[in-house]
């Protein structure tokens, strides 16, 4: 028995993972999300065991829950896919101070959480991958929470893994492009706010085969994936210009910007 515990598996790229690994040979699945009825449709859909737990990762209880399933079931588990996250476009004064905490919670502090809570029941061999983005890259105003976030979910990332080769554990982080998923729509649901013009975030990446890439290069024990030719430049562009030239061509795709309201 093989078995993969997904957080955000309710929609996108953490469902995608789950069919992925399904192919692959996993037959145990515990998803982690708010929405049961979504979890429900997918465990159904893969035609394997499955587990639902219910919870808010911005909220300690919803991180708690998923600690005390594994302390009372004792899993060994193969995959750990931390892909519970969410953006919001804005500038600092545009953002409310919930939303933004929320953001650090579920971005970063579950993530840390989840993956301490659970290498502990991980053997050697086992996988654990790390939603990061193409946003970690190059300092982004008006998605700064988000995109600074993703800069400590590499490193810690990339650190982890460094620490985990004792114990034949590897970890990814996976940093795509925008994905066509339900994330750009949420992330841009707020009117009034500074955001990407939607047609500078196309044509959008295809979800099934970013994650098909990012299976692959978790198979070759990667700890970095990153997908889709913009960001490819992106990160190469960050490795050869200075951060202000990066960030003036961020902020020609950007539409409502502070500046041009003052005009």
């Amino acid at each position: 028995m093989s078995l993969a515990i997904i957080t955000g598996a309710s929609s996108g790229i953490g469902a995608e993972f789950a069919r992925a690994l399904c192919r692959e040979g996993v037959d145990e699945f515990w998803f982690v999300a708010r929405r049961r009825e979504r979890m429900e449709k997918l465990g159904e859909e893969l035609g394997v065991k499955y587990k639902v737990i219910v919870a808010d990762l911005s909220d300690s209880a919803g991180i708690a829950n998923l600690r005390a399933t594994l302390e009372c079931e004792a899993p060994k588990v193969d995959y750990l896919i931390n892909c519970a996250g969410f953006g919001s476009f804005g500038s600092f004064d545009q953002l409310a101070e919930g939303e933004v905490a929320r953001m650090i919670d579920v971005n970063v502090k579950s993530t840390v959480l989840i993956t301490h809570m659970t290498v502990p029941y991980m053997k050697r061999g086992s996988r654990i991958v790390t939603m990061g983005s193409g946003s970690c890259f190059t300092p982004l105003p008006y998605f700064n929470i988000y995109s600074s976030g993703k800069v400590f979910v590499l490193h810690y990332t990339k650190s982890l893994n460094y620490e985990l080769k004792r114990y034949g554990i590897r970890a990814t982080c996976f940093c795509p492009g925008w994905v066509e998923t339900e994330f750009l729509g949420k992330a841009t649901a707020h009117e009034n706010v500074t955001r990407p013009r939607p047609s500078a975030m196309k044509p959008l990446l295809n979800c099934e085969k970013v994650v098909r890439g990012c299976m692959r290069a978790v198979r070759r024990g990667r700890t970095m994936y990153v997908t889709g030719w913009y960001t490819k430049l992106q990160h190469l562009l960050f490795k050869l210009l200075p951060d202000p030239i990066l960030t003036r061509l961020w902020l020609l795709m950007l539409e409502n910007k502070d500046e041009e309201k003052k005009l």
